[in-house]
């Protein structure tokens, strides 16, 4: 037996065991850079209550508050462009709604709301040519009845007062819910800056528009637009305005801007500022509400979590505690199918917590959960998305893709965003494509 032969073979196997080691290393240590969890694990599981529901944990905050755990999937990469590690739904079809062609036809567009009526897509959003929610912000529309063309845009709401910088205070405008009925079309909008609450009027389909009327009485710290004001403006809501008031909860929908007289409390167990309050029906019927955490690049207050909420069982919603379900931030939107899966679309592309990171809203996201309680799927739904804007000095913007309203379609999924705040865009994709 050649014995230096063997101590040779010894050697290399030796040393090919310690490259293997090494490598086994370094993509591990890679692999927790791409999707770090960032919560800090307690030694024992504990309980929390949150409403009615009893939730067990082990993860906590940096600043040590349980955190509800709801997270399964993988955290996003740092390549954000690209899917952000996320499998890119190839058979998503993109298309666009508008693009100003001038400044002053409002290069700010974003709140988008999408529905189907009679066979037509209708979509609204706020516009303003100065900046996000500036003084007479006003509510814009179309509709399609073929993919990919969209009427031009047409007033819906007028301004509801003097257009002014946003530098400045004053009423406007943001869109929240189209909905229908006894057949007909309503849309609602919330304003803001004059008190805060919802106004709406029909849109038939003709494109005939009906006088704006309340959907609550107005506060008394609330003013009206210009054009509902007038020797016989009201002040309570007509029959059909509590009607809509009352399909929210019949339609297990809340208002974006839902607060104490809905029983939502705007802010978290840990002391942390909420907003954009959305509901969805988990697959056991439970009832379960999220609102994101509030933070601007100028006050990063944010921790890149998003909040949950579950009935207290007394009509209203528990104190909302931190989840682990990453947050870019912005808004998002819960949505379920008749098997019970929920959809969550969003921007889920923040790849560590509680350290006020501010990311573009690129990618956009859905994430799918069998039961609306853990979600263990995310596909990029659109990414790579413009690095600038076309218009310049207009206020408030984002890169991305973002503030998305959807639905299901005859077994398609249908998202209507802002892309950078400046444009409005649709993409459809078979829901065939989220391997349900």
């Amino acid at each position: 037996m050649d014995m230096k032969r063997i101590g040779k073979q010894g050697k290399r196997s030796f040393g090919v065991g310690l490259l293997m080691i090494m490598l086994q290393f370094f993509a591990c240590n890679e692999k927790g850079k791409e999707s770090p969890r960032h919560d800090d694990e307690e030694d024992k599981t504990i309980e929390i209550q949150v409403g009615t529901r009893t939730v067990q944990t082990n993860r906590v905050t940096s600043s040590g508050t349980p955190v509800v755990p709801m997270w399964k999937a993988p955290m996003a990469t740092v390549d954000l462009r690209n899917g952000a590690g996320f499998p890119i739904l190839s058979e998503a079809e993109h298309a666009v709604v508008w693009q100003p062609a001038a400044r002053e036809d409002g290069a700010y567009n974003h709140y988008a709301c999408l529905i189907h009526h009679k066979g037509r897509f209708y979509a609204m959003w706020g516009n303003h040519e100065l900046g996000e929610d500036a003084p007479g912000q006003r509510v814009l529309y179309a509709w399609s009845d073929t993919w990919g063309s969209w009427t031009v845009p047409e007033e819906l709401f007028p301004a509801p007062g003097p257009v002014q910088p946003r530098t400045e205070s004053g009423i406007h405008l943001k869109p929240d819910r189209w909905a229908v009925i006894d057949d007909e079309l309503y849309a609602i909008t919330y304003v803001h800056g004059a008190g805060v609450y919802p106004i709406a009027r029909s849109v038939g389909e003709n494109g005939k528009l009906g006088e704006p009327f309340l959907v609550e009485n107005l506060p008394s710290n609330g003013a009206l637009p210009i054009y509902m004001q007038g020797s016989d403006a009201p002040t309570t809501a007509p029959p059909i305005g509590v009607r809509l008031y009352n399909w929210y909860r019949e339609n297990n929908h809340i208002s974006w801007w839902a607060g104490a007289a809905w029983g939502v409390q705007r802010r978290a167990v840990d002391g942390q500022s909420l907003i954009e309050s959305f509901i969805y029906r988990a697959k056991d019927g439970g009832l379960v509400l999220m609102l994101r955490d509030w933070g601007t690049p100028s006050n990063p207050v944010h921790n890149n979590r998003m909040y949950v909420s579950f009935n207290d069982g007394t009509g209203g919603w528990a104190t909302p505690h931190p989840t682990d379900i990453p947050d870019s931030p912005s808004r998002a939107q819960g949505i379920t199918l008749d098997d019970g899966t929920v959809l969550l679309i969003g921007n889920q592309n923040t790849n560590r917590f509680d350290q006020a990171l501010y990311l573009d809203r690129d990618p956009m996201t859905i994430s799918v959960s069998k039961d609306g309680y853990t979600f263990d799927k995310v596909y990029t739904l659109r990414t790579n998305s413009p690095t600038g804007y076309r218009f310049s000095g207009v206020g408030g913007r984002n890169l991305g893709y973002a503030y998305s309203s959807s639905i299901v379609l005859d077994g398609w999924l249908y998202t209507l965003y802002s892309i950078g705040k400046e444009e409005m865009g649709i993409t459809r994709v078979p829901l065939s494509a989220l391997e349900l």
